[in-house]
């Protein structure tokens, strides 16, 4: 964009025109210059519906007159708006608008963020999720239960996020149930999908213009997540599931699918790092948002300590009724130690 912009203004010099200063152009003239400069795709998409408020809202003023001033009143404003689902966009939404609109208009970086809750505490048990699974006769069509249902065993059995469950190829996939996907880096990762998963997208009509396992039929192209978690909703409503949504959450989304996996992996005794892999986090301090399992079972082994009841730690003593050489470990079950 900055050599565009030099080839410009050598151009404008030579035939003796004066382009528009920056700081005195308006800010839907830096928008439809940074537009330009951006590629077209998905990622493109979202920064528009960031951007969209804000310039909708100063189109014709000049960049100059923006501040923080201007965004707080902004933002005061945003939180009394209401977007498509009836309620005001959250502080996160806002702190992603801001920061779209600081690479979009450099006077906005003084702005702060306002402080937030970024964590999701909604999970589901494997009870839930059979549960989920059965909300589907809530859709509409056939179709759509078959791929719903398809989703849901993929991401509950795997924790892929739902943009690398919608990137799942069918010549990718071998007859064991192993694939690969790319998340949020540049790093493959490879994993494997379950009995039921398999049985699940095998359920799917394969499209033969696209190498898609959950491809529209309509356009050729992979699913909106938009589309999924309105079927979601639909599902959860259906399933009467809506207790299942933790305080602080305001609504309950795919992505808690993830945080379920890799609970009910925690639960059945997987170590942490095969879980972190799974997740495809680089640190297990990042995949410890996601146990909540663990949480419960020290939150309940404190409970027993405030009780007077005997701890799990003591538990490791020699119990004096079984065995000589047997233990009682700190789940309960016994142990028999090899002879020194």
């Amino acid at each position: 964009m900055g050599e565009q912009l030099r080839l410009l203004r050598e151009i404008a010099a030579r035939v003796g025109v004066t382009l528009a200063n920056d700081v005195t152009a308006s800010v839907g003239r830096a928008y439809m210059r940074y537009r330009a400069s951006k590629p077209r795709g998905r990622a493109w998409q979202m920064e528009r519906s960031l951007l969209r408020p804000l310039i909708l809202k100063y189109w014709r003023a000049p960049v100059s007159t923006l501040g923080p001033a201007q965004w707080e009143e902004h933002r005061r404003a945003r939180r009394k708006q209401r977007t498509r689902l009836g309620r005001p966009p959250c502080e996160l939404t806002i702190n992603l608008e801001l920061a779209a609109a600081k690479r979009l208009l450099p006077a906005l970086k003084p702005c702060k963020f306002v402080k937030t809750r970024t964590r999701r505490e909604s999970w589901f048990t494997a009870a839930q999720i059979e549960q989920l699974l059965g909300g589907a006769e809530g859709l509409r069509w056939d179709h759509q239960r078959r791929v719903f249902r398809a989703l849901v065993s993929v991401m509950a059995d795997t924790g892929l996020r739902i943009s690398e469950t919608l990137s799942l190829r069918w010549d990718r996939i071998t007859l064991r149930g192993v694939t690969s996907v790319v998340g949020k880096g540049t790093k493959p990762r490879v994993v494997a999908l379950t009995p039921r998963a398999m049985e699940a997208i095998g359920k799917i009509d394969r499209h033969e213009k696209s190498p898609r396992v959950f491809t529209n039929w309509r356009t050729y192209k992979p699913y909106n997540p938009s589309t999924v978690r309105a079927w979601f909703r639909q599902a959860i409503k259906a399933a009467k599931l809506e207790g299942v949504k933790a305080d602080g959450d305001l609504a309950l989304v795919p992505h808690a699918l993830r945080h379920s996996a890799a609970s009910i992996a925690d639960e059945r005794g997987a170590p942490a790092t095969w879980i972190s892999q799974m997740l495809g986090h680089a640190r297990l301090s990042t995949t410890q948002v996601y146990l909540h399992r663990s949480n419960a079972d020290a939150a309940l082994r404190m409970a027993a300590i405030m009780s007077g009841r005997r701890s799990a730690r003591k538990s490791l003593n020699l119990n004096p009724h079984l065995e000589k050489g047997m233990a009682v470990s700190s789940f309960g079950a016994q142990k028999r130690f090899l002879p020194s």
